[in-house]
């Protein structure tokens, strides 16, 4: 993953998180950075990224999924929200993360269940109630449909950060570490099967070795200590583990979204 990405979401949450007085006067008092938004295309490692920041700066993480909160009994869901900023609170210095976020904080439009709106709703105020505080949380939001979230949710978290498809040297270290404990064929090195991947996410990486190590092992007659992976093992794996296809719409989405905060910035 790009250096310059981790820095980034390290530098946002650390400063919220760890210099809170710093944001109790002046211009920062009523405008303290409360959450960020990560996007980019499934599989680009945005989970792995915040349990890293957190684990690395000794934040707790506080991980919830739309369906954890999306109760069917009316009124449940509110509660559950409710619950997990406080629980935030308490568990301070703590990021709240929330995976797949267009799908609870998706745009309002007319017509829709209010069970829905009500939901959003009780967690931007939620949200607006840790802009005082020094036990407030951060919140860091992932989603692969960022033009989907609600305007409300996107003034609320300033700070937005592309996690684009890994470049063929950031795959040679993705694979580098997955296959650290296999041995390879002289017939592939990982530049090379680096440069057979691309598009390929850190999760499509994983499930190709993942694969290869299975096709090798279906191979050998008798169990060894060490298997050895050739090029043979990868071109079949590669075979049944494709890149993710994200869609050229999907595709233009975050591209557009993230021309529209360039511009943005450059007219700040």
């Amino acid at each position: 993953m790009d250096r310059r990405v981790i820095d980034k979401v390290e530098h946002v949450t650390s400063l919220g998180l760890t210099r809170p007085k710093a944001f109790s006067h002046g211009v920062l008092k009523n405008n303290k950075v409360t959450g960020a938004i990560l996007y980019g295309p499934p599989g680009t490692g945005k989970t792995l990224l915040v349990r890293g920041v957190a684990k690395e700066a000794g934040f707790n993480m506080l991980s919830i999924s739309t369906s954890e909160v999306w109760q069917k009994c009316h009124g449940d869901d509110e509660k559950m929200i409710k619950a997990i900023f406080s629980m935030a609170r308490k568990m301070y210095p703590s990021i709240v993360f929330l995976d797949e976020a267009d799908a609870m904080l998706g745009e309002r439009k007319a017509g829709e269940k209010r069970h829905l709106r009500a939901m959003l709703n009780k967690f931007l105020m939620e949200w607006d109630g840790i802009t005082s505080g020094a036990d407030s949380p951060f919140i860091l939001l992932a989603t692969n449909r960022p033009n989907d979230l609600d305007p409300a949710v996107l003034r609320r978290a300033p700070v937005r950060v592309h996690l684009n498809l890994p470049s063929v040297g950031e795959r040679s270290g993705i694979l580098g570490l997955l296959l650290r404990d296999e041995r390879l064929g002289g017939d592939i090195t990982i530049p090379t099967l680096a440069n057979l991947t691309p598009q390929y996410t850190g999760s499509d990486l994983k499930n190709l070795c993942v694969t290869a190590a299975t096709e090798c092992v279906a191979e050998q007659v008798v169990d060894t200590e060490r298997r050895v992976l050739g090029r043979r093992h990868f071109i079949r794996a590669m075979e049944s583990i494709k890149a993710t296809a994200i869609g050229r719409t999907r595709e233009l989405d975050l591209e557009n979204f993230q021309n529209n905060r360039q511009e943005q910035a450059e007219g700040e």
